[in-house]
């Protein structure tokens, strides 16, 4: 029998969990689809990351705020799976840099990775401020009295 003070993940963690990790994976593959559309005349394409990337901070902070606001331990999947999209966005921009001549990005490109580093770091520190330092909690690695 599992005992009461051993970590869970709860159910508004799962779903941040679960959106970041959706986020790590359609984000890049977005990008390099959109690779072939150059750069969009029409200007409400433009928008399409940045709301996109809007909403999902915006879900991400209600089941972050969710979680934070019960008393209990808090799992730590949830504050490590928060800097994935973080580093997705983060590699494709280093394989830019580094190697312009295979990975030339459009700037429709350019702003859906801007797009995503700025909204996956914004996740990942307030994800931490808020478990750690709002809530003055720390992770619980045993069981206390």
């Amino acid at each position: 029998m599992a005992d009461s003070a051993q970590a869970r993940t709860y159910p508004e963690e799962l779903f941040s969990i679960a959106l970041a990790l959706f986020a790590t994976i359609f984000a890049p593959l977005y990008i390099w689809w959109t690779g072939g559309w150059g750069n969009p005349e029409n200007h409400l394409y433009w928008t399409v990351p940045v709301w996109t990337g809007l909403i999902y901070l915006i879900i991400q902070m209600v089941f972050l705020l969710q979680s934070a606001s019960q008393i209990r331990a808090l799992g730590v999947l949830d504050s490590v799976v928060a800097i994935l999209p973080l580093v997705a966005g983060l590699v494709m921009l280093s394989l830019n840099i580094v190697d312009s001549s295979n990975f030339k990005y459009t700037a429709y490109q350019h702003n859906s990775i801007a797009v995503l580093i700025v909204v996956s770091a914004a996740e990942f520190l307030l994800t931490i401020w808020i478990r750690f330092v709002v809530n003055r909690r720390t992770i619980g690695l045993g069981g206390g009295n």
